[in-house]
């Protein structure tokens, strides 16, 4: 269980930095589903396969949201560094940046 929650986390994460949340949602509900029949086949009970679906499903939803978070925020610190590179360049030759 270790090493899917690991997985999870690692996807999720990923997935923050680079798909929408619709299709991160569809995506999250065939995994969760996935796994719940998973954890029914080993012979648990239904009502421990969907608390265990719920828990994944939380931890993916928490760690779509930071790698969403820490996407973007690395895209506010590229986009600043490369304005202030402008800037001081224009200001070492004289000449005012175009655009």
């Amino acid at each position: 269980m270790m090493k899917s929650t690991l997985v999870v986390v690692a996807v999720s994460i990923a997935a923050g930095a680079t798909i929408r949340a619709s299709a991160f949602a569809i995506f999250a509900f065939l995994v969760v589903t996935a796994l719940g029949g998973v954890i029914l086949l080993k012979g648990s009970s239904l009502t421990e396969a969907v608390v265990s679906c719920v828990e994944v499903l939380v931890l993916m939803e928490i760690c779509y949201l930071a790698g969403l978070f820490a996407f973007s925020l690395w895209h506010i610190i590229q986009k600043r560094r490369k304005k202030n590179s402008i800037t001081e360049r224009s200001h070492v030759t004289g000449k005012r940046p175009h655009g």
